[in-house]
């Protein structure tokens, strides 16, 4: 009995370092602002009613009614999890320090897990669908009366005079999306950030601050509020424009479940015969495409 009660006093115990070590980590907050989070209640959520809504008109006899858009997409939630295997000698020979560390390391991983399914998802968006049934970086993007419209520019290149070239070209063809009447998006000012390579972040950060370029005024100065980088794109030439008003993101977090935590020690079959505890965390979520208008992916060979 003794030895039961010690285990679900160490259980708890673990817990409370998981709990509170996950509840200080820092958040991906860098990356917040591209994205939209959403509660889901079930196995899946429908987004068909990704688009554009109406304009404002003239009303000179009866409202003119336009439905939500019901394109098919849908998010399904996937399953997450990471688990440390202790073996009980570890815990009854005071190594529990060691635990509690590693435990401690697998809160802050956990908490950081959705900045990787974003970088995930950006990668994926020349290939993955979004709600228009297209890769999210298309050349191809066409919807009611807007016409043929691409968010997959290529670029002319890596020098910093080349970079502020291709940003002004990134933010008008992002400026300049119609809706599906053939009216402009979104006219108010775009509020940008930039998602690059690590190689880049000092280019993008020289762009944005530098007061001329090749000996010309740089009308970019200041346009980028955030500038994030990441080892996860490997290829080092390539970067993303993102409009970051409110109001619906360029990329979905759908939220089954928050990271929990669990532990498997001597009540278990693994615990009673091969003397292994077993604590982890598990979390049920989806990255997913919003509005493909709101991402500019330029390409450099």
């Amino acid at each position: 009995m003794s030895t039961v009660v010690g285990q679900k006093t160490l259980e708890r115990g673990l817990r409370a370092t998981f709990v509170k070590a996950y509840a200080g980590a820092e958040d991906p907050s860098e990356i917040m602002p591209f994205i939209l989070e959403t509660n889901s209640d079930g196995r899946d959520e429908e987004y068909g009613w990704l688009g554009q809504s109406p304009s404002m008109q003239e009303w000179t006899d009866e409202r003119q009614l336009k439905a939500l858009n019901d394109f098919d997409y849908s998010l399904t939630n996937k399953d997450y999890e990471a688990t440390l295997s202790v073996n009980k000698n570890d815990l009854k020979d005071d190594r529990l320090g060691n635990v509690k560390i590693r435990i401690n390391d697998l809160a802050v991983r956990a908490k950081q897990h959705p900045r990787k399914l974003f970088f995930d998802a950006l990668i994926a968006g020349t290939t993955d669908l979004c709600y228009d049934g297209l890769a999210f970086f298309s050349a191809s993007h066409t919807e009611g009366d807007s016409g043929t419209q691409s968010n997959l520019l290529t670029g002319t290149g890596v020098t910093l005079a080349q970079l502020k070239a291709d940003l002004i070209t990134a933010e008008a063809a992002m400026r300049g999306y119609l809706d599906d009447t053939g009216e402009p998006m979104d006219e108010s000012p775009p509020k940008l950030g930039v998602v690059c390579p690590l190689g880049m972040t000092s280019l993008f950060e020289e762009l944005n601050t530098s007061v001329q370029i090749s000996n010309s005024s740089n009308t970019m100065k200041g346009k980028l509020s955030a500038i994030v980088s990441s080892g996860r794109l490997t290829d080092g030439n390539d970067w993303y424009l993102v409009n970051m008003n409110e109001g619906i993101k360029p990329f979905i977090r759908q939220v089954r479940q928050a990271p929990e935590f669990s532990a498997l020690e001597d009540g278990s079959d693994n615990g009673f015969m091969r003397k292994n505890f077993a604590y982890g965390v598990d979390s049920r979520e989806v990255f997913g495409y919003g509005l493909w208008q709101k991402c500019v992916k330029t390409t450099n060979a």
